[in-house]
């Protein structure tokens, strides 16, 4: 059942109707946690996973919506240092405090944390006063499995979202980041773009999404940070062939207009940009829980694999088995492949979240998911619900198992 406005109050300064934000300057570089504030992985059998009724995911959608709304145009805008050690300070803060059951810490400037009517979840994201795409990051508070699910390309890989969203419920996940700007700021796959996650492009969108996408494509339309991607027209992605809109505009002007749009789009991928807001979060999280798996969800058009899903695990503590076994048995058509044992491609072999998982010692586990498994899961609750209970095995003998040989580095 949805509700109205926020119930839940705090009583630290600067929180109040279920926000938090920052009193006071935040930009000051990250301290190094001690092990005392660090939260420790909480152990799998602290959550018994109970059946998901799909409330909790109708009350994160309502609270995500708005976060996400004109993500589709708008280029994820990368932090500089001192935002970076702020929001990660503040991520890793929020992780600790929602596993103890803890005041929520004050928000950074420009960000907030929102309770979520009648659950026991944070919502951590940018506040109303500046738009950059700067992902929204769920907490579970008190006890939790420990997992972290991603969705990186909502926008562009259909379904994706509720397709997380349903992990997150009925594994009572820990958190969950989400995207809140396009991989390509709107536009098709650009001729140069990363080539693991092949997604839909416009293709894909619905058909109010399709008419606004080219609407702002023509239009010279696309946001990149706070400025404009043109001038007189819009640039094709990645360098691609522009679009002049009306009254035309000098060669030059064109030029230096795509070159700002390429420039904006190496930050816009966020699994395979150096630097963003949704991988500060996800090594926050890993900071606050060392060692904890995660998923990340992607998706491809069905011409581009023979399959209906791809998988693959790189880290300390990945086993892949724990994941394709479950899957295969809930996808039908047995076309559950592993990355690089049953296919050379789509196997996440430059995601940034995968890398830095290995680094820090923790399991990641990748997966692509075709058009036609992801439409089924978005309109057949029963399969949906019977998907998302596959993951369990992520949580069980973690750290106990080697990554699977031949995996990406």
């Amino acid at each position: 059942m949805k509700s109205a406005g926020y119930v839940v109050l705090f009583t630290i300064a600067g929180c109040s109707q279920g926000v938090c934000r920052s009193v006071g300057s935040a930009l000051s570089p990250a301290p190094s946690l001690s092990a005392s504030a660090v939260g420790t992985v909480e152990v799998p059998t602290v959550v018994e996973v109970q059946a998901a009724d799909g409330r909790e995911r109708e009350a994160l959608d309502e609270q995500i919506a708005p976060l996400r709304k004109g993500g589709r145009h708008l280029i994820a805008e990368p932090p500089n240092d001192a935002e970076e050690a702020a929001y990660v300070t503040w991520i890793t803060s929020a992780g600790v405090a929602a596993q103890n059951r803890q005041p929520p810490p004050a928000a950074p400037p420009g960000f907030a944390l929102r309770a979520v009517p009648g659950r026991e979840l944070w919502v951590l994201s940018e506040d109303d006063s500046r738009r950059r795409g700067a992902a929204a990051v769920v907490l579970r508070i008190g006890a939790a499995a420990p997992l972290i699910v991603e969705a990186p390309h909502t926008f562009f890989d259909q379904g994706t979202l509720p397709i997380a969203l349903a992990i997150f419920e009925a594994q009572r996940a820990r958190a969950l980041i989400v995207n809140t700007s396009h991989r390509y700021g709107g536009g098709p796959k650009p001729s140069n773009a990363v080539g693991d996650d092949e997604g839909e492009g416009t293709g894909g969108a619905s058909a109010d999404d399709t008419a606004a996408e080219s609407q702002a494509t023509g239009d010279g339309a696309r946001a990149v940070g706070s400025g404009r991607a043109g001038s007189g027209g819009a640039a094709g992605a990645g360098g691609s062939d522009g679009v002049l809109g009306a009254g035309g505009g000098a060669r030059g002007d064109i030029l230096a207009a795509r070159e700002r749009l390429a420039a904006a789009l190496a930050f816009a991928d966020v699994a395979h940009a150096e630097r963003s807001f949704f991988l500060s979060a996800h090594r926050a999280l890993l900071q606050s829980f060392p060692g904890m798996p995660a998923v990340q969800l992607h998706g491809f058009q069905d011409s581009s694999a023979p399959a209906s899903a791809i998988a693959s695990a790189v880290g300390h503590g990945a086993n892949l088995e724990r994941l394709l076994a479950p899957l295969r048995a809930v996808v039908s058509d047995g076309k559950v492949l592993a990355y690089p044992a049953d296919i050379n491609k789509l196997g996440g072999v430059t995601n940034v979240q995968a890398r830095w998982s290995r680094q820090m010692g923790a399991p990641f586990y990748h997966l692509e998911l075709s058009r036609a498994l992801r439409d089924k899961l978005v309109t057949d609750e029963d399969l949906r619900r019977r998907f998302a209970a596959a993951f369990a095995g992520l949580v069980a003998g973690k750290g106990q198992e080697e990554t699977r040989p031949g995996l990406p580095p």
